[in-house]
């Protein structure tokens, strides 16, 4: 995230969200996918809503759940974490999907592939 231009920001939002798109997509879930000025929406089958939004003005990633928003920075080694270090976006993602679906989730979101 250090010295991060907004564009690069945009593009690696634009990327994680696509690498999120595909990775739930794998998981055979059900549930639906939007996207809404920017940001990334999961609507499970029960009306829950997750928002995977950017937020420019800190370079953060934030992850709106039904019980919190987590925050999380982009590091060019190690990707997007919490910033609070508990863990990846992957790590957190999967584990709030598996709280609300009940389903076991491993996300793979490969951020150092090109």
């Amino acid at each position: 995230m250090q010295d991060m231009s907004e564009a690069e920001f945009h593009q690696q939002v634009d990327r994680i969200q696509d690498l999120i798109e595909h990775a739930v997509d794998g998981c055979d879930l059900d549930l639906d996918m939007e996207h809404i000025e920017g940001s990334l929406v999961l609507i499970l089958a029960d009306g829950t809503r997750l928002v995977i939004g950017r937020q420019p003005a800190s370079r953060e990633l934030w992850l709106a759940t039904p019980g919190s928003t987590q925050h999380f920075g982009y590091q060019a080694e190690a990707g997007w974490q919490h910033d609070s270090g508990e863990g990846s976006l992957a790590e957190v993602l999967s584990e709030v999907l598996e709280d609300l679906t009940g389903d076991e989730i491993e996300l793979e979101l490969d951020e150092n592939a090109e």
